[in-house]
C-alpha cells in the first residue's frame, strides 16, 4: 500500500471533520427541529382555546336575550328598591361610617378604637373593614345591632367578642365592621 502525502492526510483529516460536524448538525444539532417544536406547541395551544369559543349567535338572538335580561333587571329593581347599591367610593365609604358613628352614640356605646384595616375583595363588591372596640350596656349593644341589621347599606360584622368590663353592666365590645 501507498503511503499518504501531508496533503492527502490533511484533505482526509478535512473530510471527517466536515462529516462529522454535518452528522451532528443534521441528527443531534438541530435549532430548526426546536423551532418547529415550539411553534407546534404554541399553535396547538391557540387551536385549543380556538375550539373553546363558539360560534358568534346570530344578532336576533342576541336581541331576544337582551330584552329577556332588562326585563329580569327591571323586575329586580322593583325589588330591591330601598336598597343603596355603594361603589366603593372613599366619600361613599366615609359617610357610611359616619352614619354608623351616628347609630354607636345614639345607643349610648363609647368608642374606644377604629383602625381602618387592608381592603378585601369579596364576591361582587371590595369591602373595607374596621376594627372596632367599644364599651357600654349589652342593651345597648342590642340595640345597636338591630339599627345596623336594618340599614340599606351591605354591612358585615365578624370576629365578635363580648368581655365584662368589670362595671357594672358594662361590657368591652371588639369586632370587624366590613362596609
Amino acid at each position: 500500500m501507498k503511503t499518504m502525502t501531508n496533503l492527502e492526510k490533511f484533505g482526509l483529516a478535512a473530510a471527517l471533520i466536515i462529516a462529522c460536524t454535518f452528522f451532528y448538525m443534521k441528527y443531534m444539532y438541530d435549532p430548526q427541529t426546536k423551532v418547529l417544536k415550539t411553534t407546534l406547541i404554541k399553535r396547538n395551544k391557540i387551536v385549543k382555546e380556538l375550539n373553546l369559543v363558539k360560534d358568534i349567535p346570530p344578532l336576533f338572538k342576541v336581541k331576544k336575550t337582551i330584552e329577556k335580561n332588562q326585563k329580569i333587571l327591571k323586575d329586580l329593581r322593583k325589588e330591591s328598591g330601598t336598597l343603596s347599591v355603594k361603589t366603593g367610593n372613599p366619600d361613599e365609604i366615609t359617610e357610611l361610617l359616619s352614619q354608623i358613628n351616628r347609630i354607636i352614640e345614639s345607643n349610648r356605646l363609647d368608642v374606644n378604637l377604629i383602625v381602618p384595616q387592608q381592603g378585601i375583595d369579596g364576591r361582587y363588591f371590595r369591602w373595607a373593614p374596621f376594627k372596632m372596640d367599644l364599651s357600654g350596656s349589652f342593651a345597648s349593644f342590642i340595640a345597636f345591632m338591630e339599627e345596623i341589621r336594618d340599614l340599606d347599606d351591605a354591612v358585615d360584622i365578624r370576629n365578635l367578642v363580648l368581655e365584662n368590663s368589670g362595671e357594672k353592666r358594662g361590657i368591652n365590645i371588639k369586632f370587624t365592621l366590613k362596609i
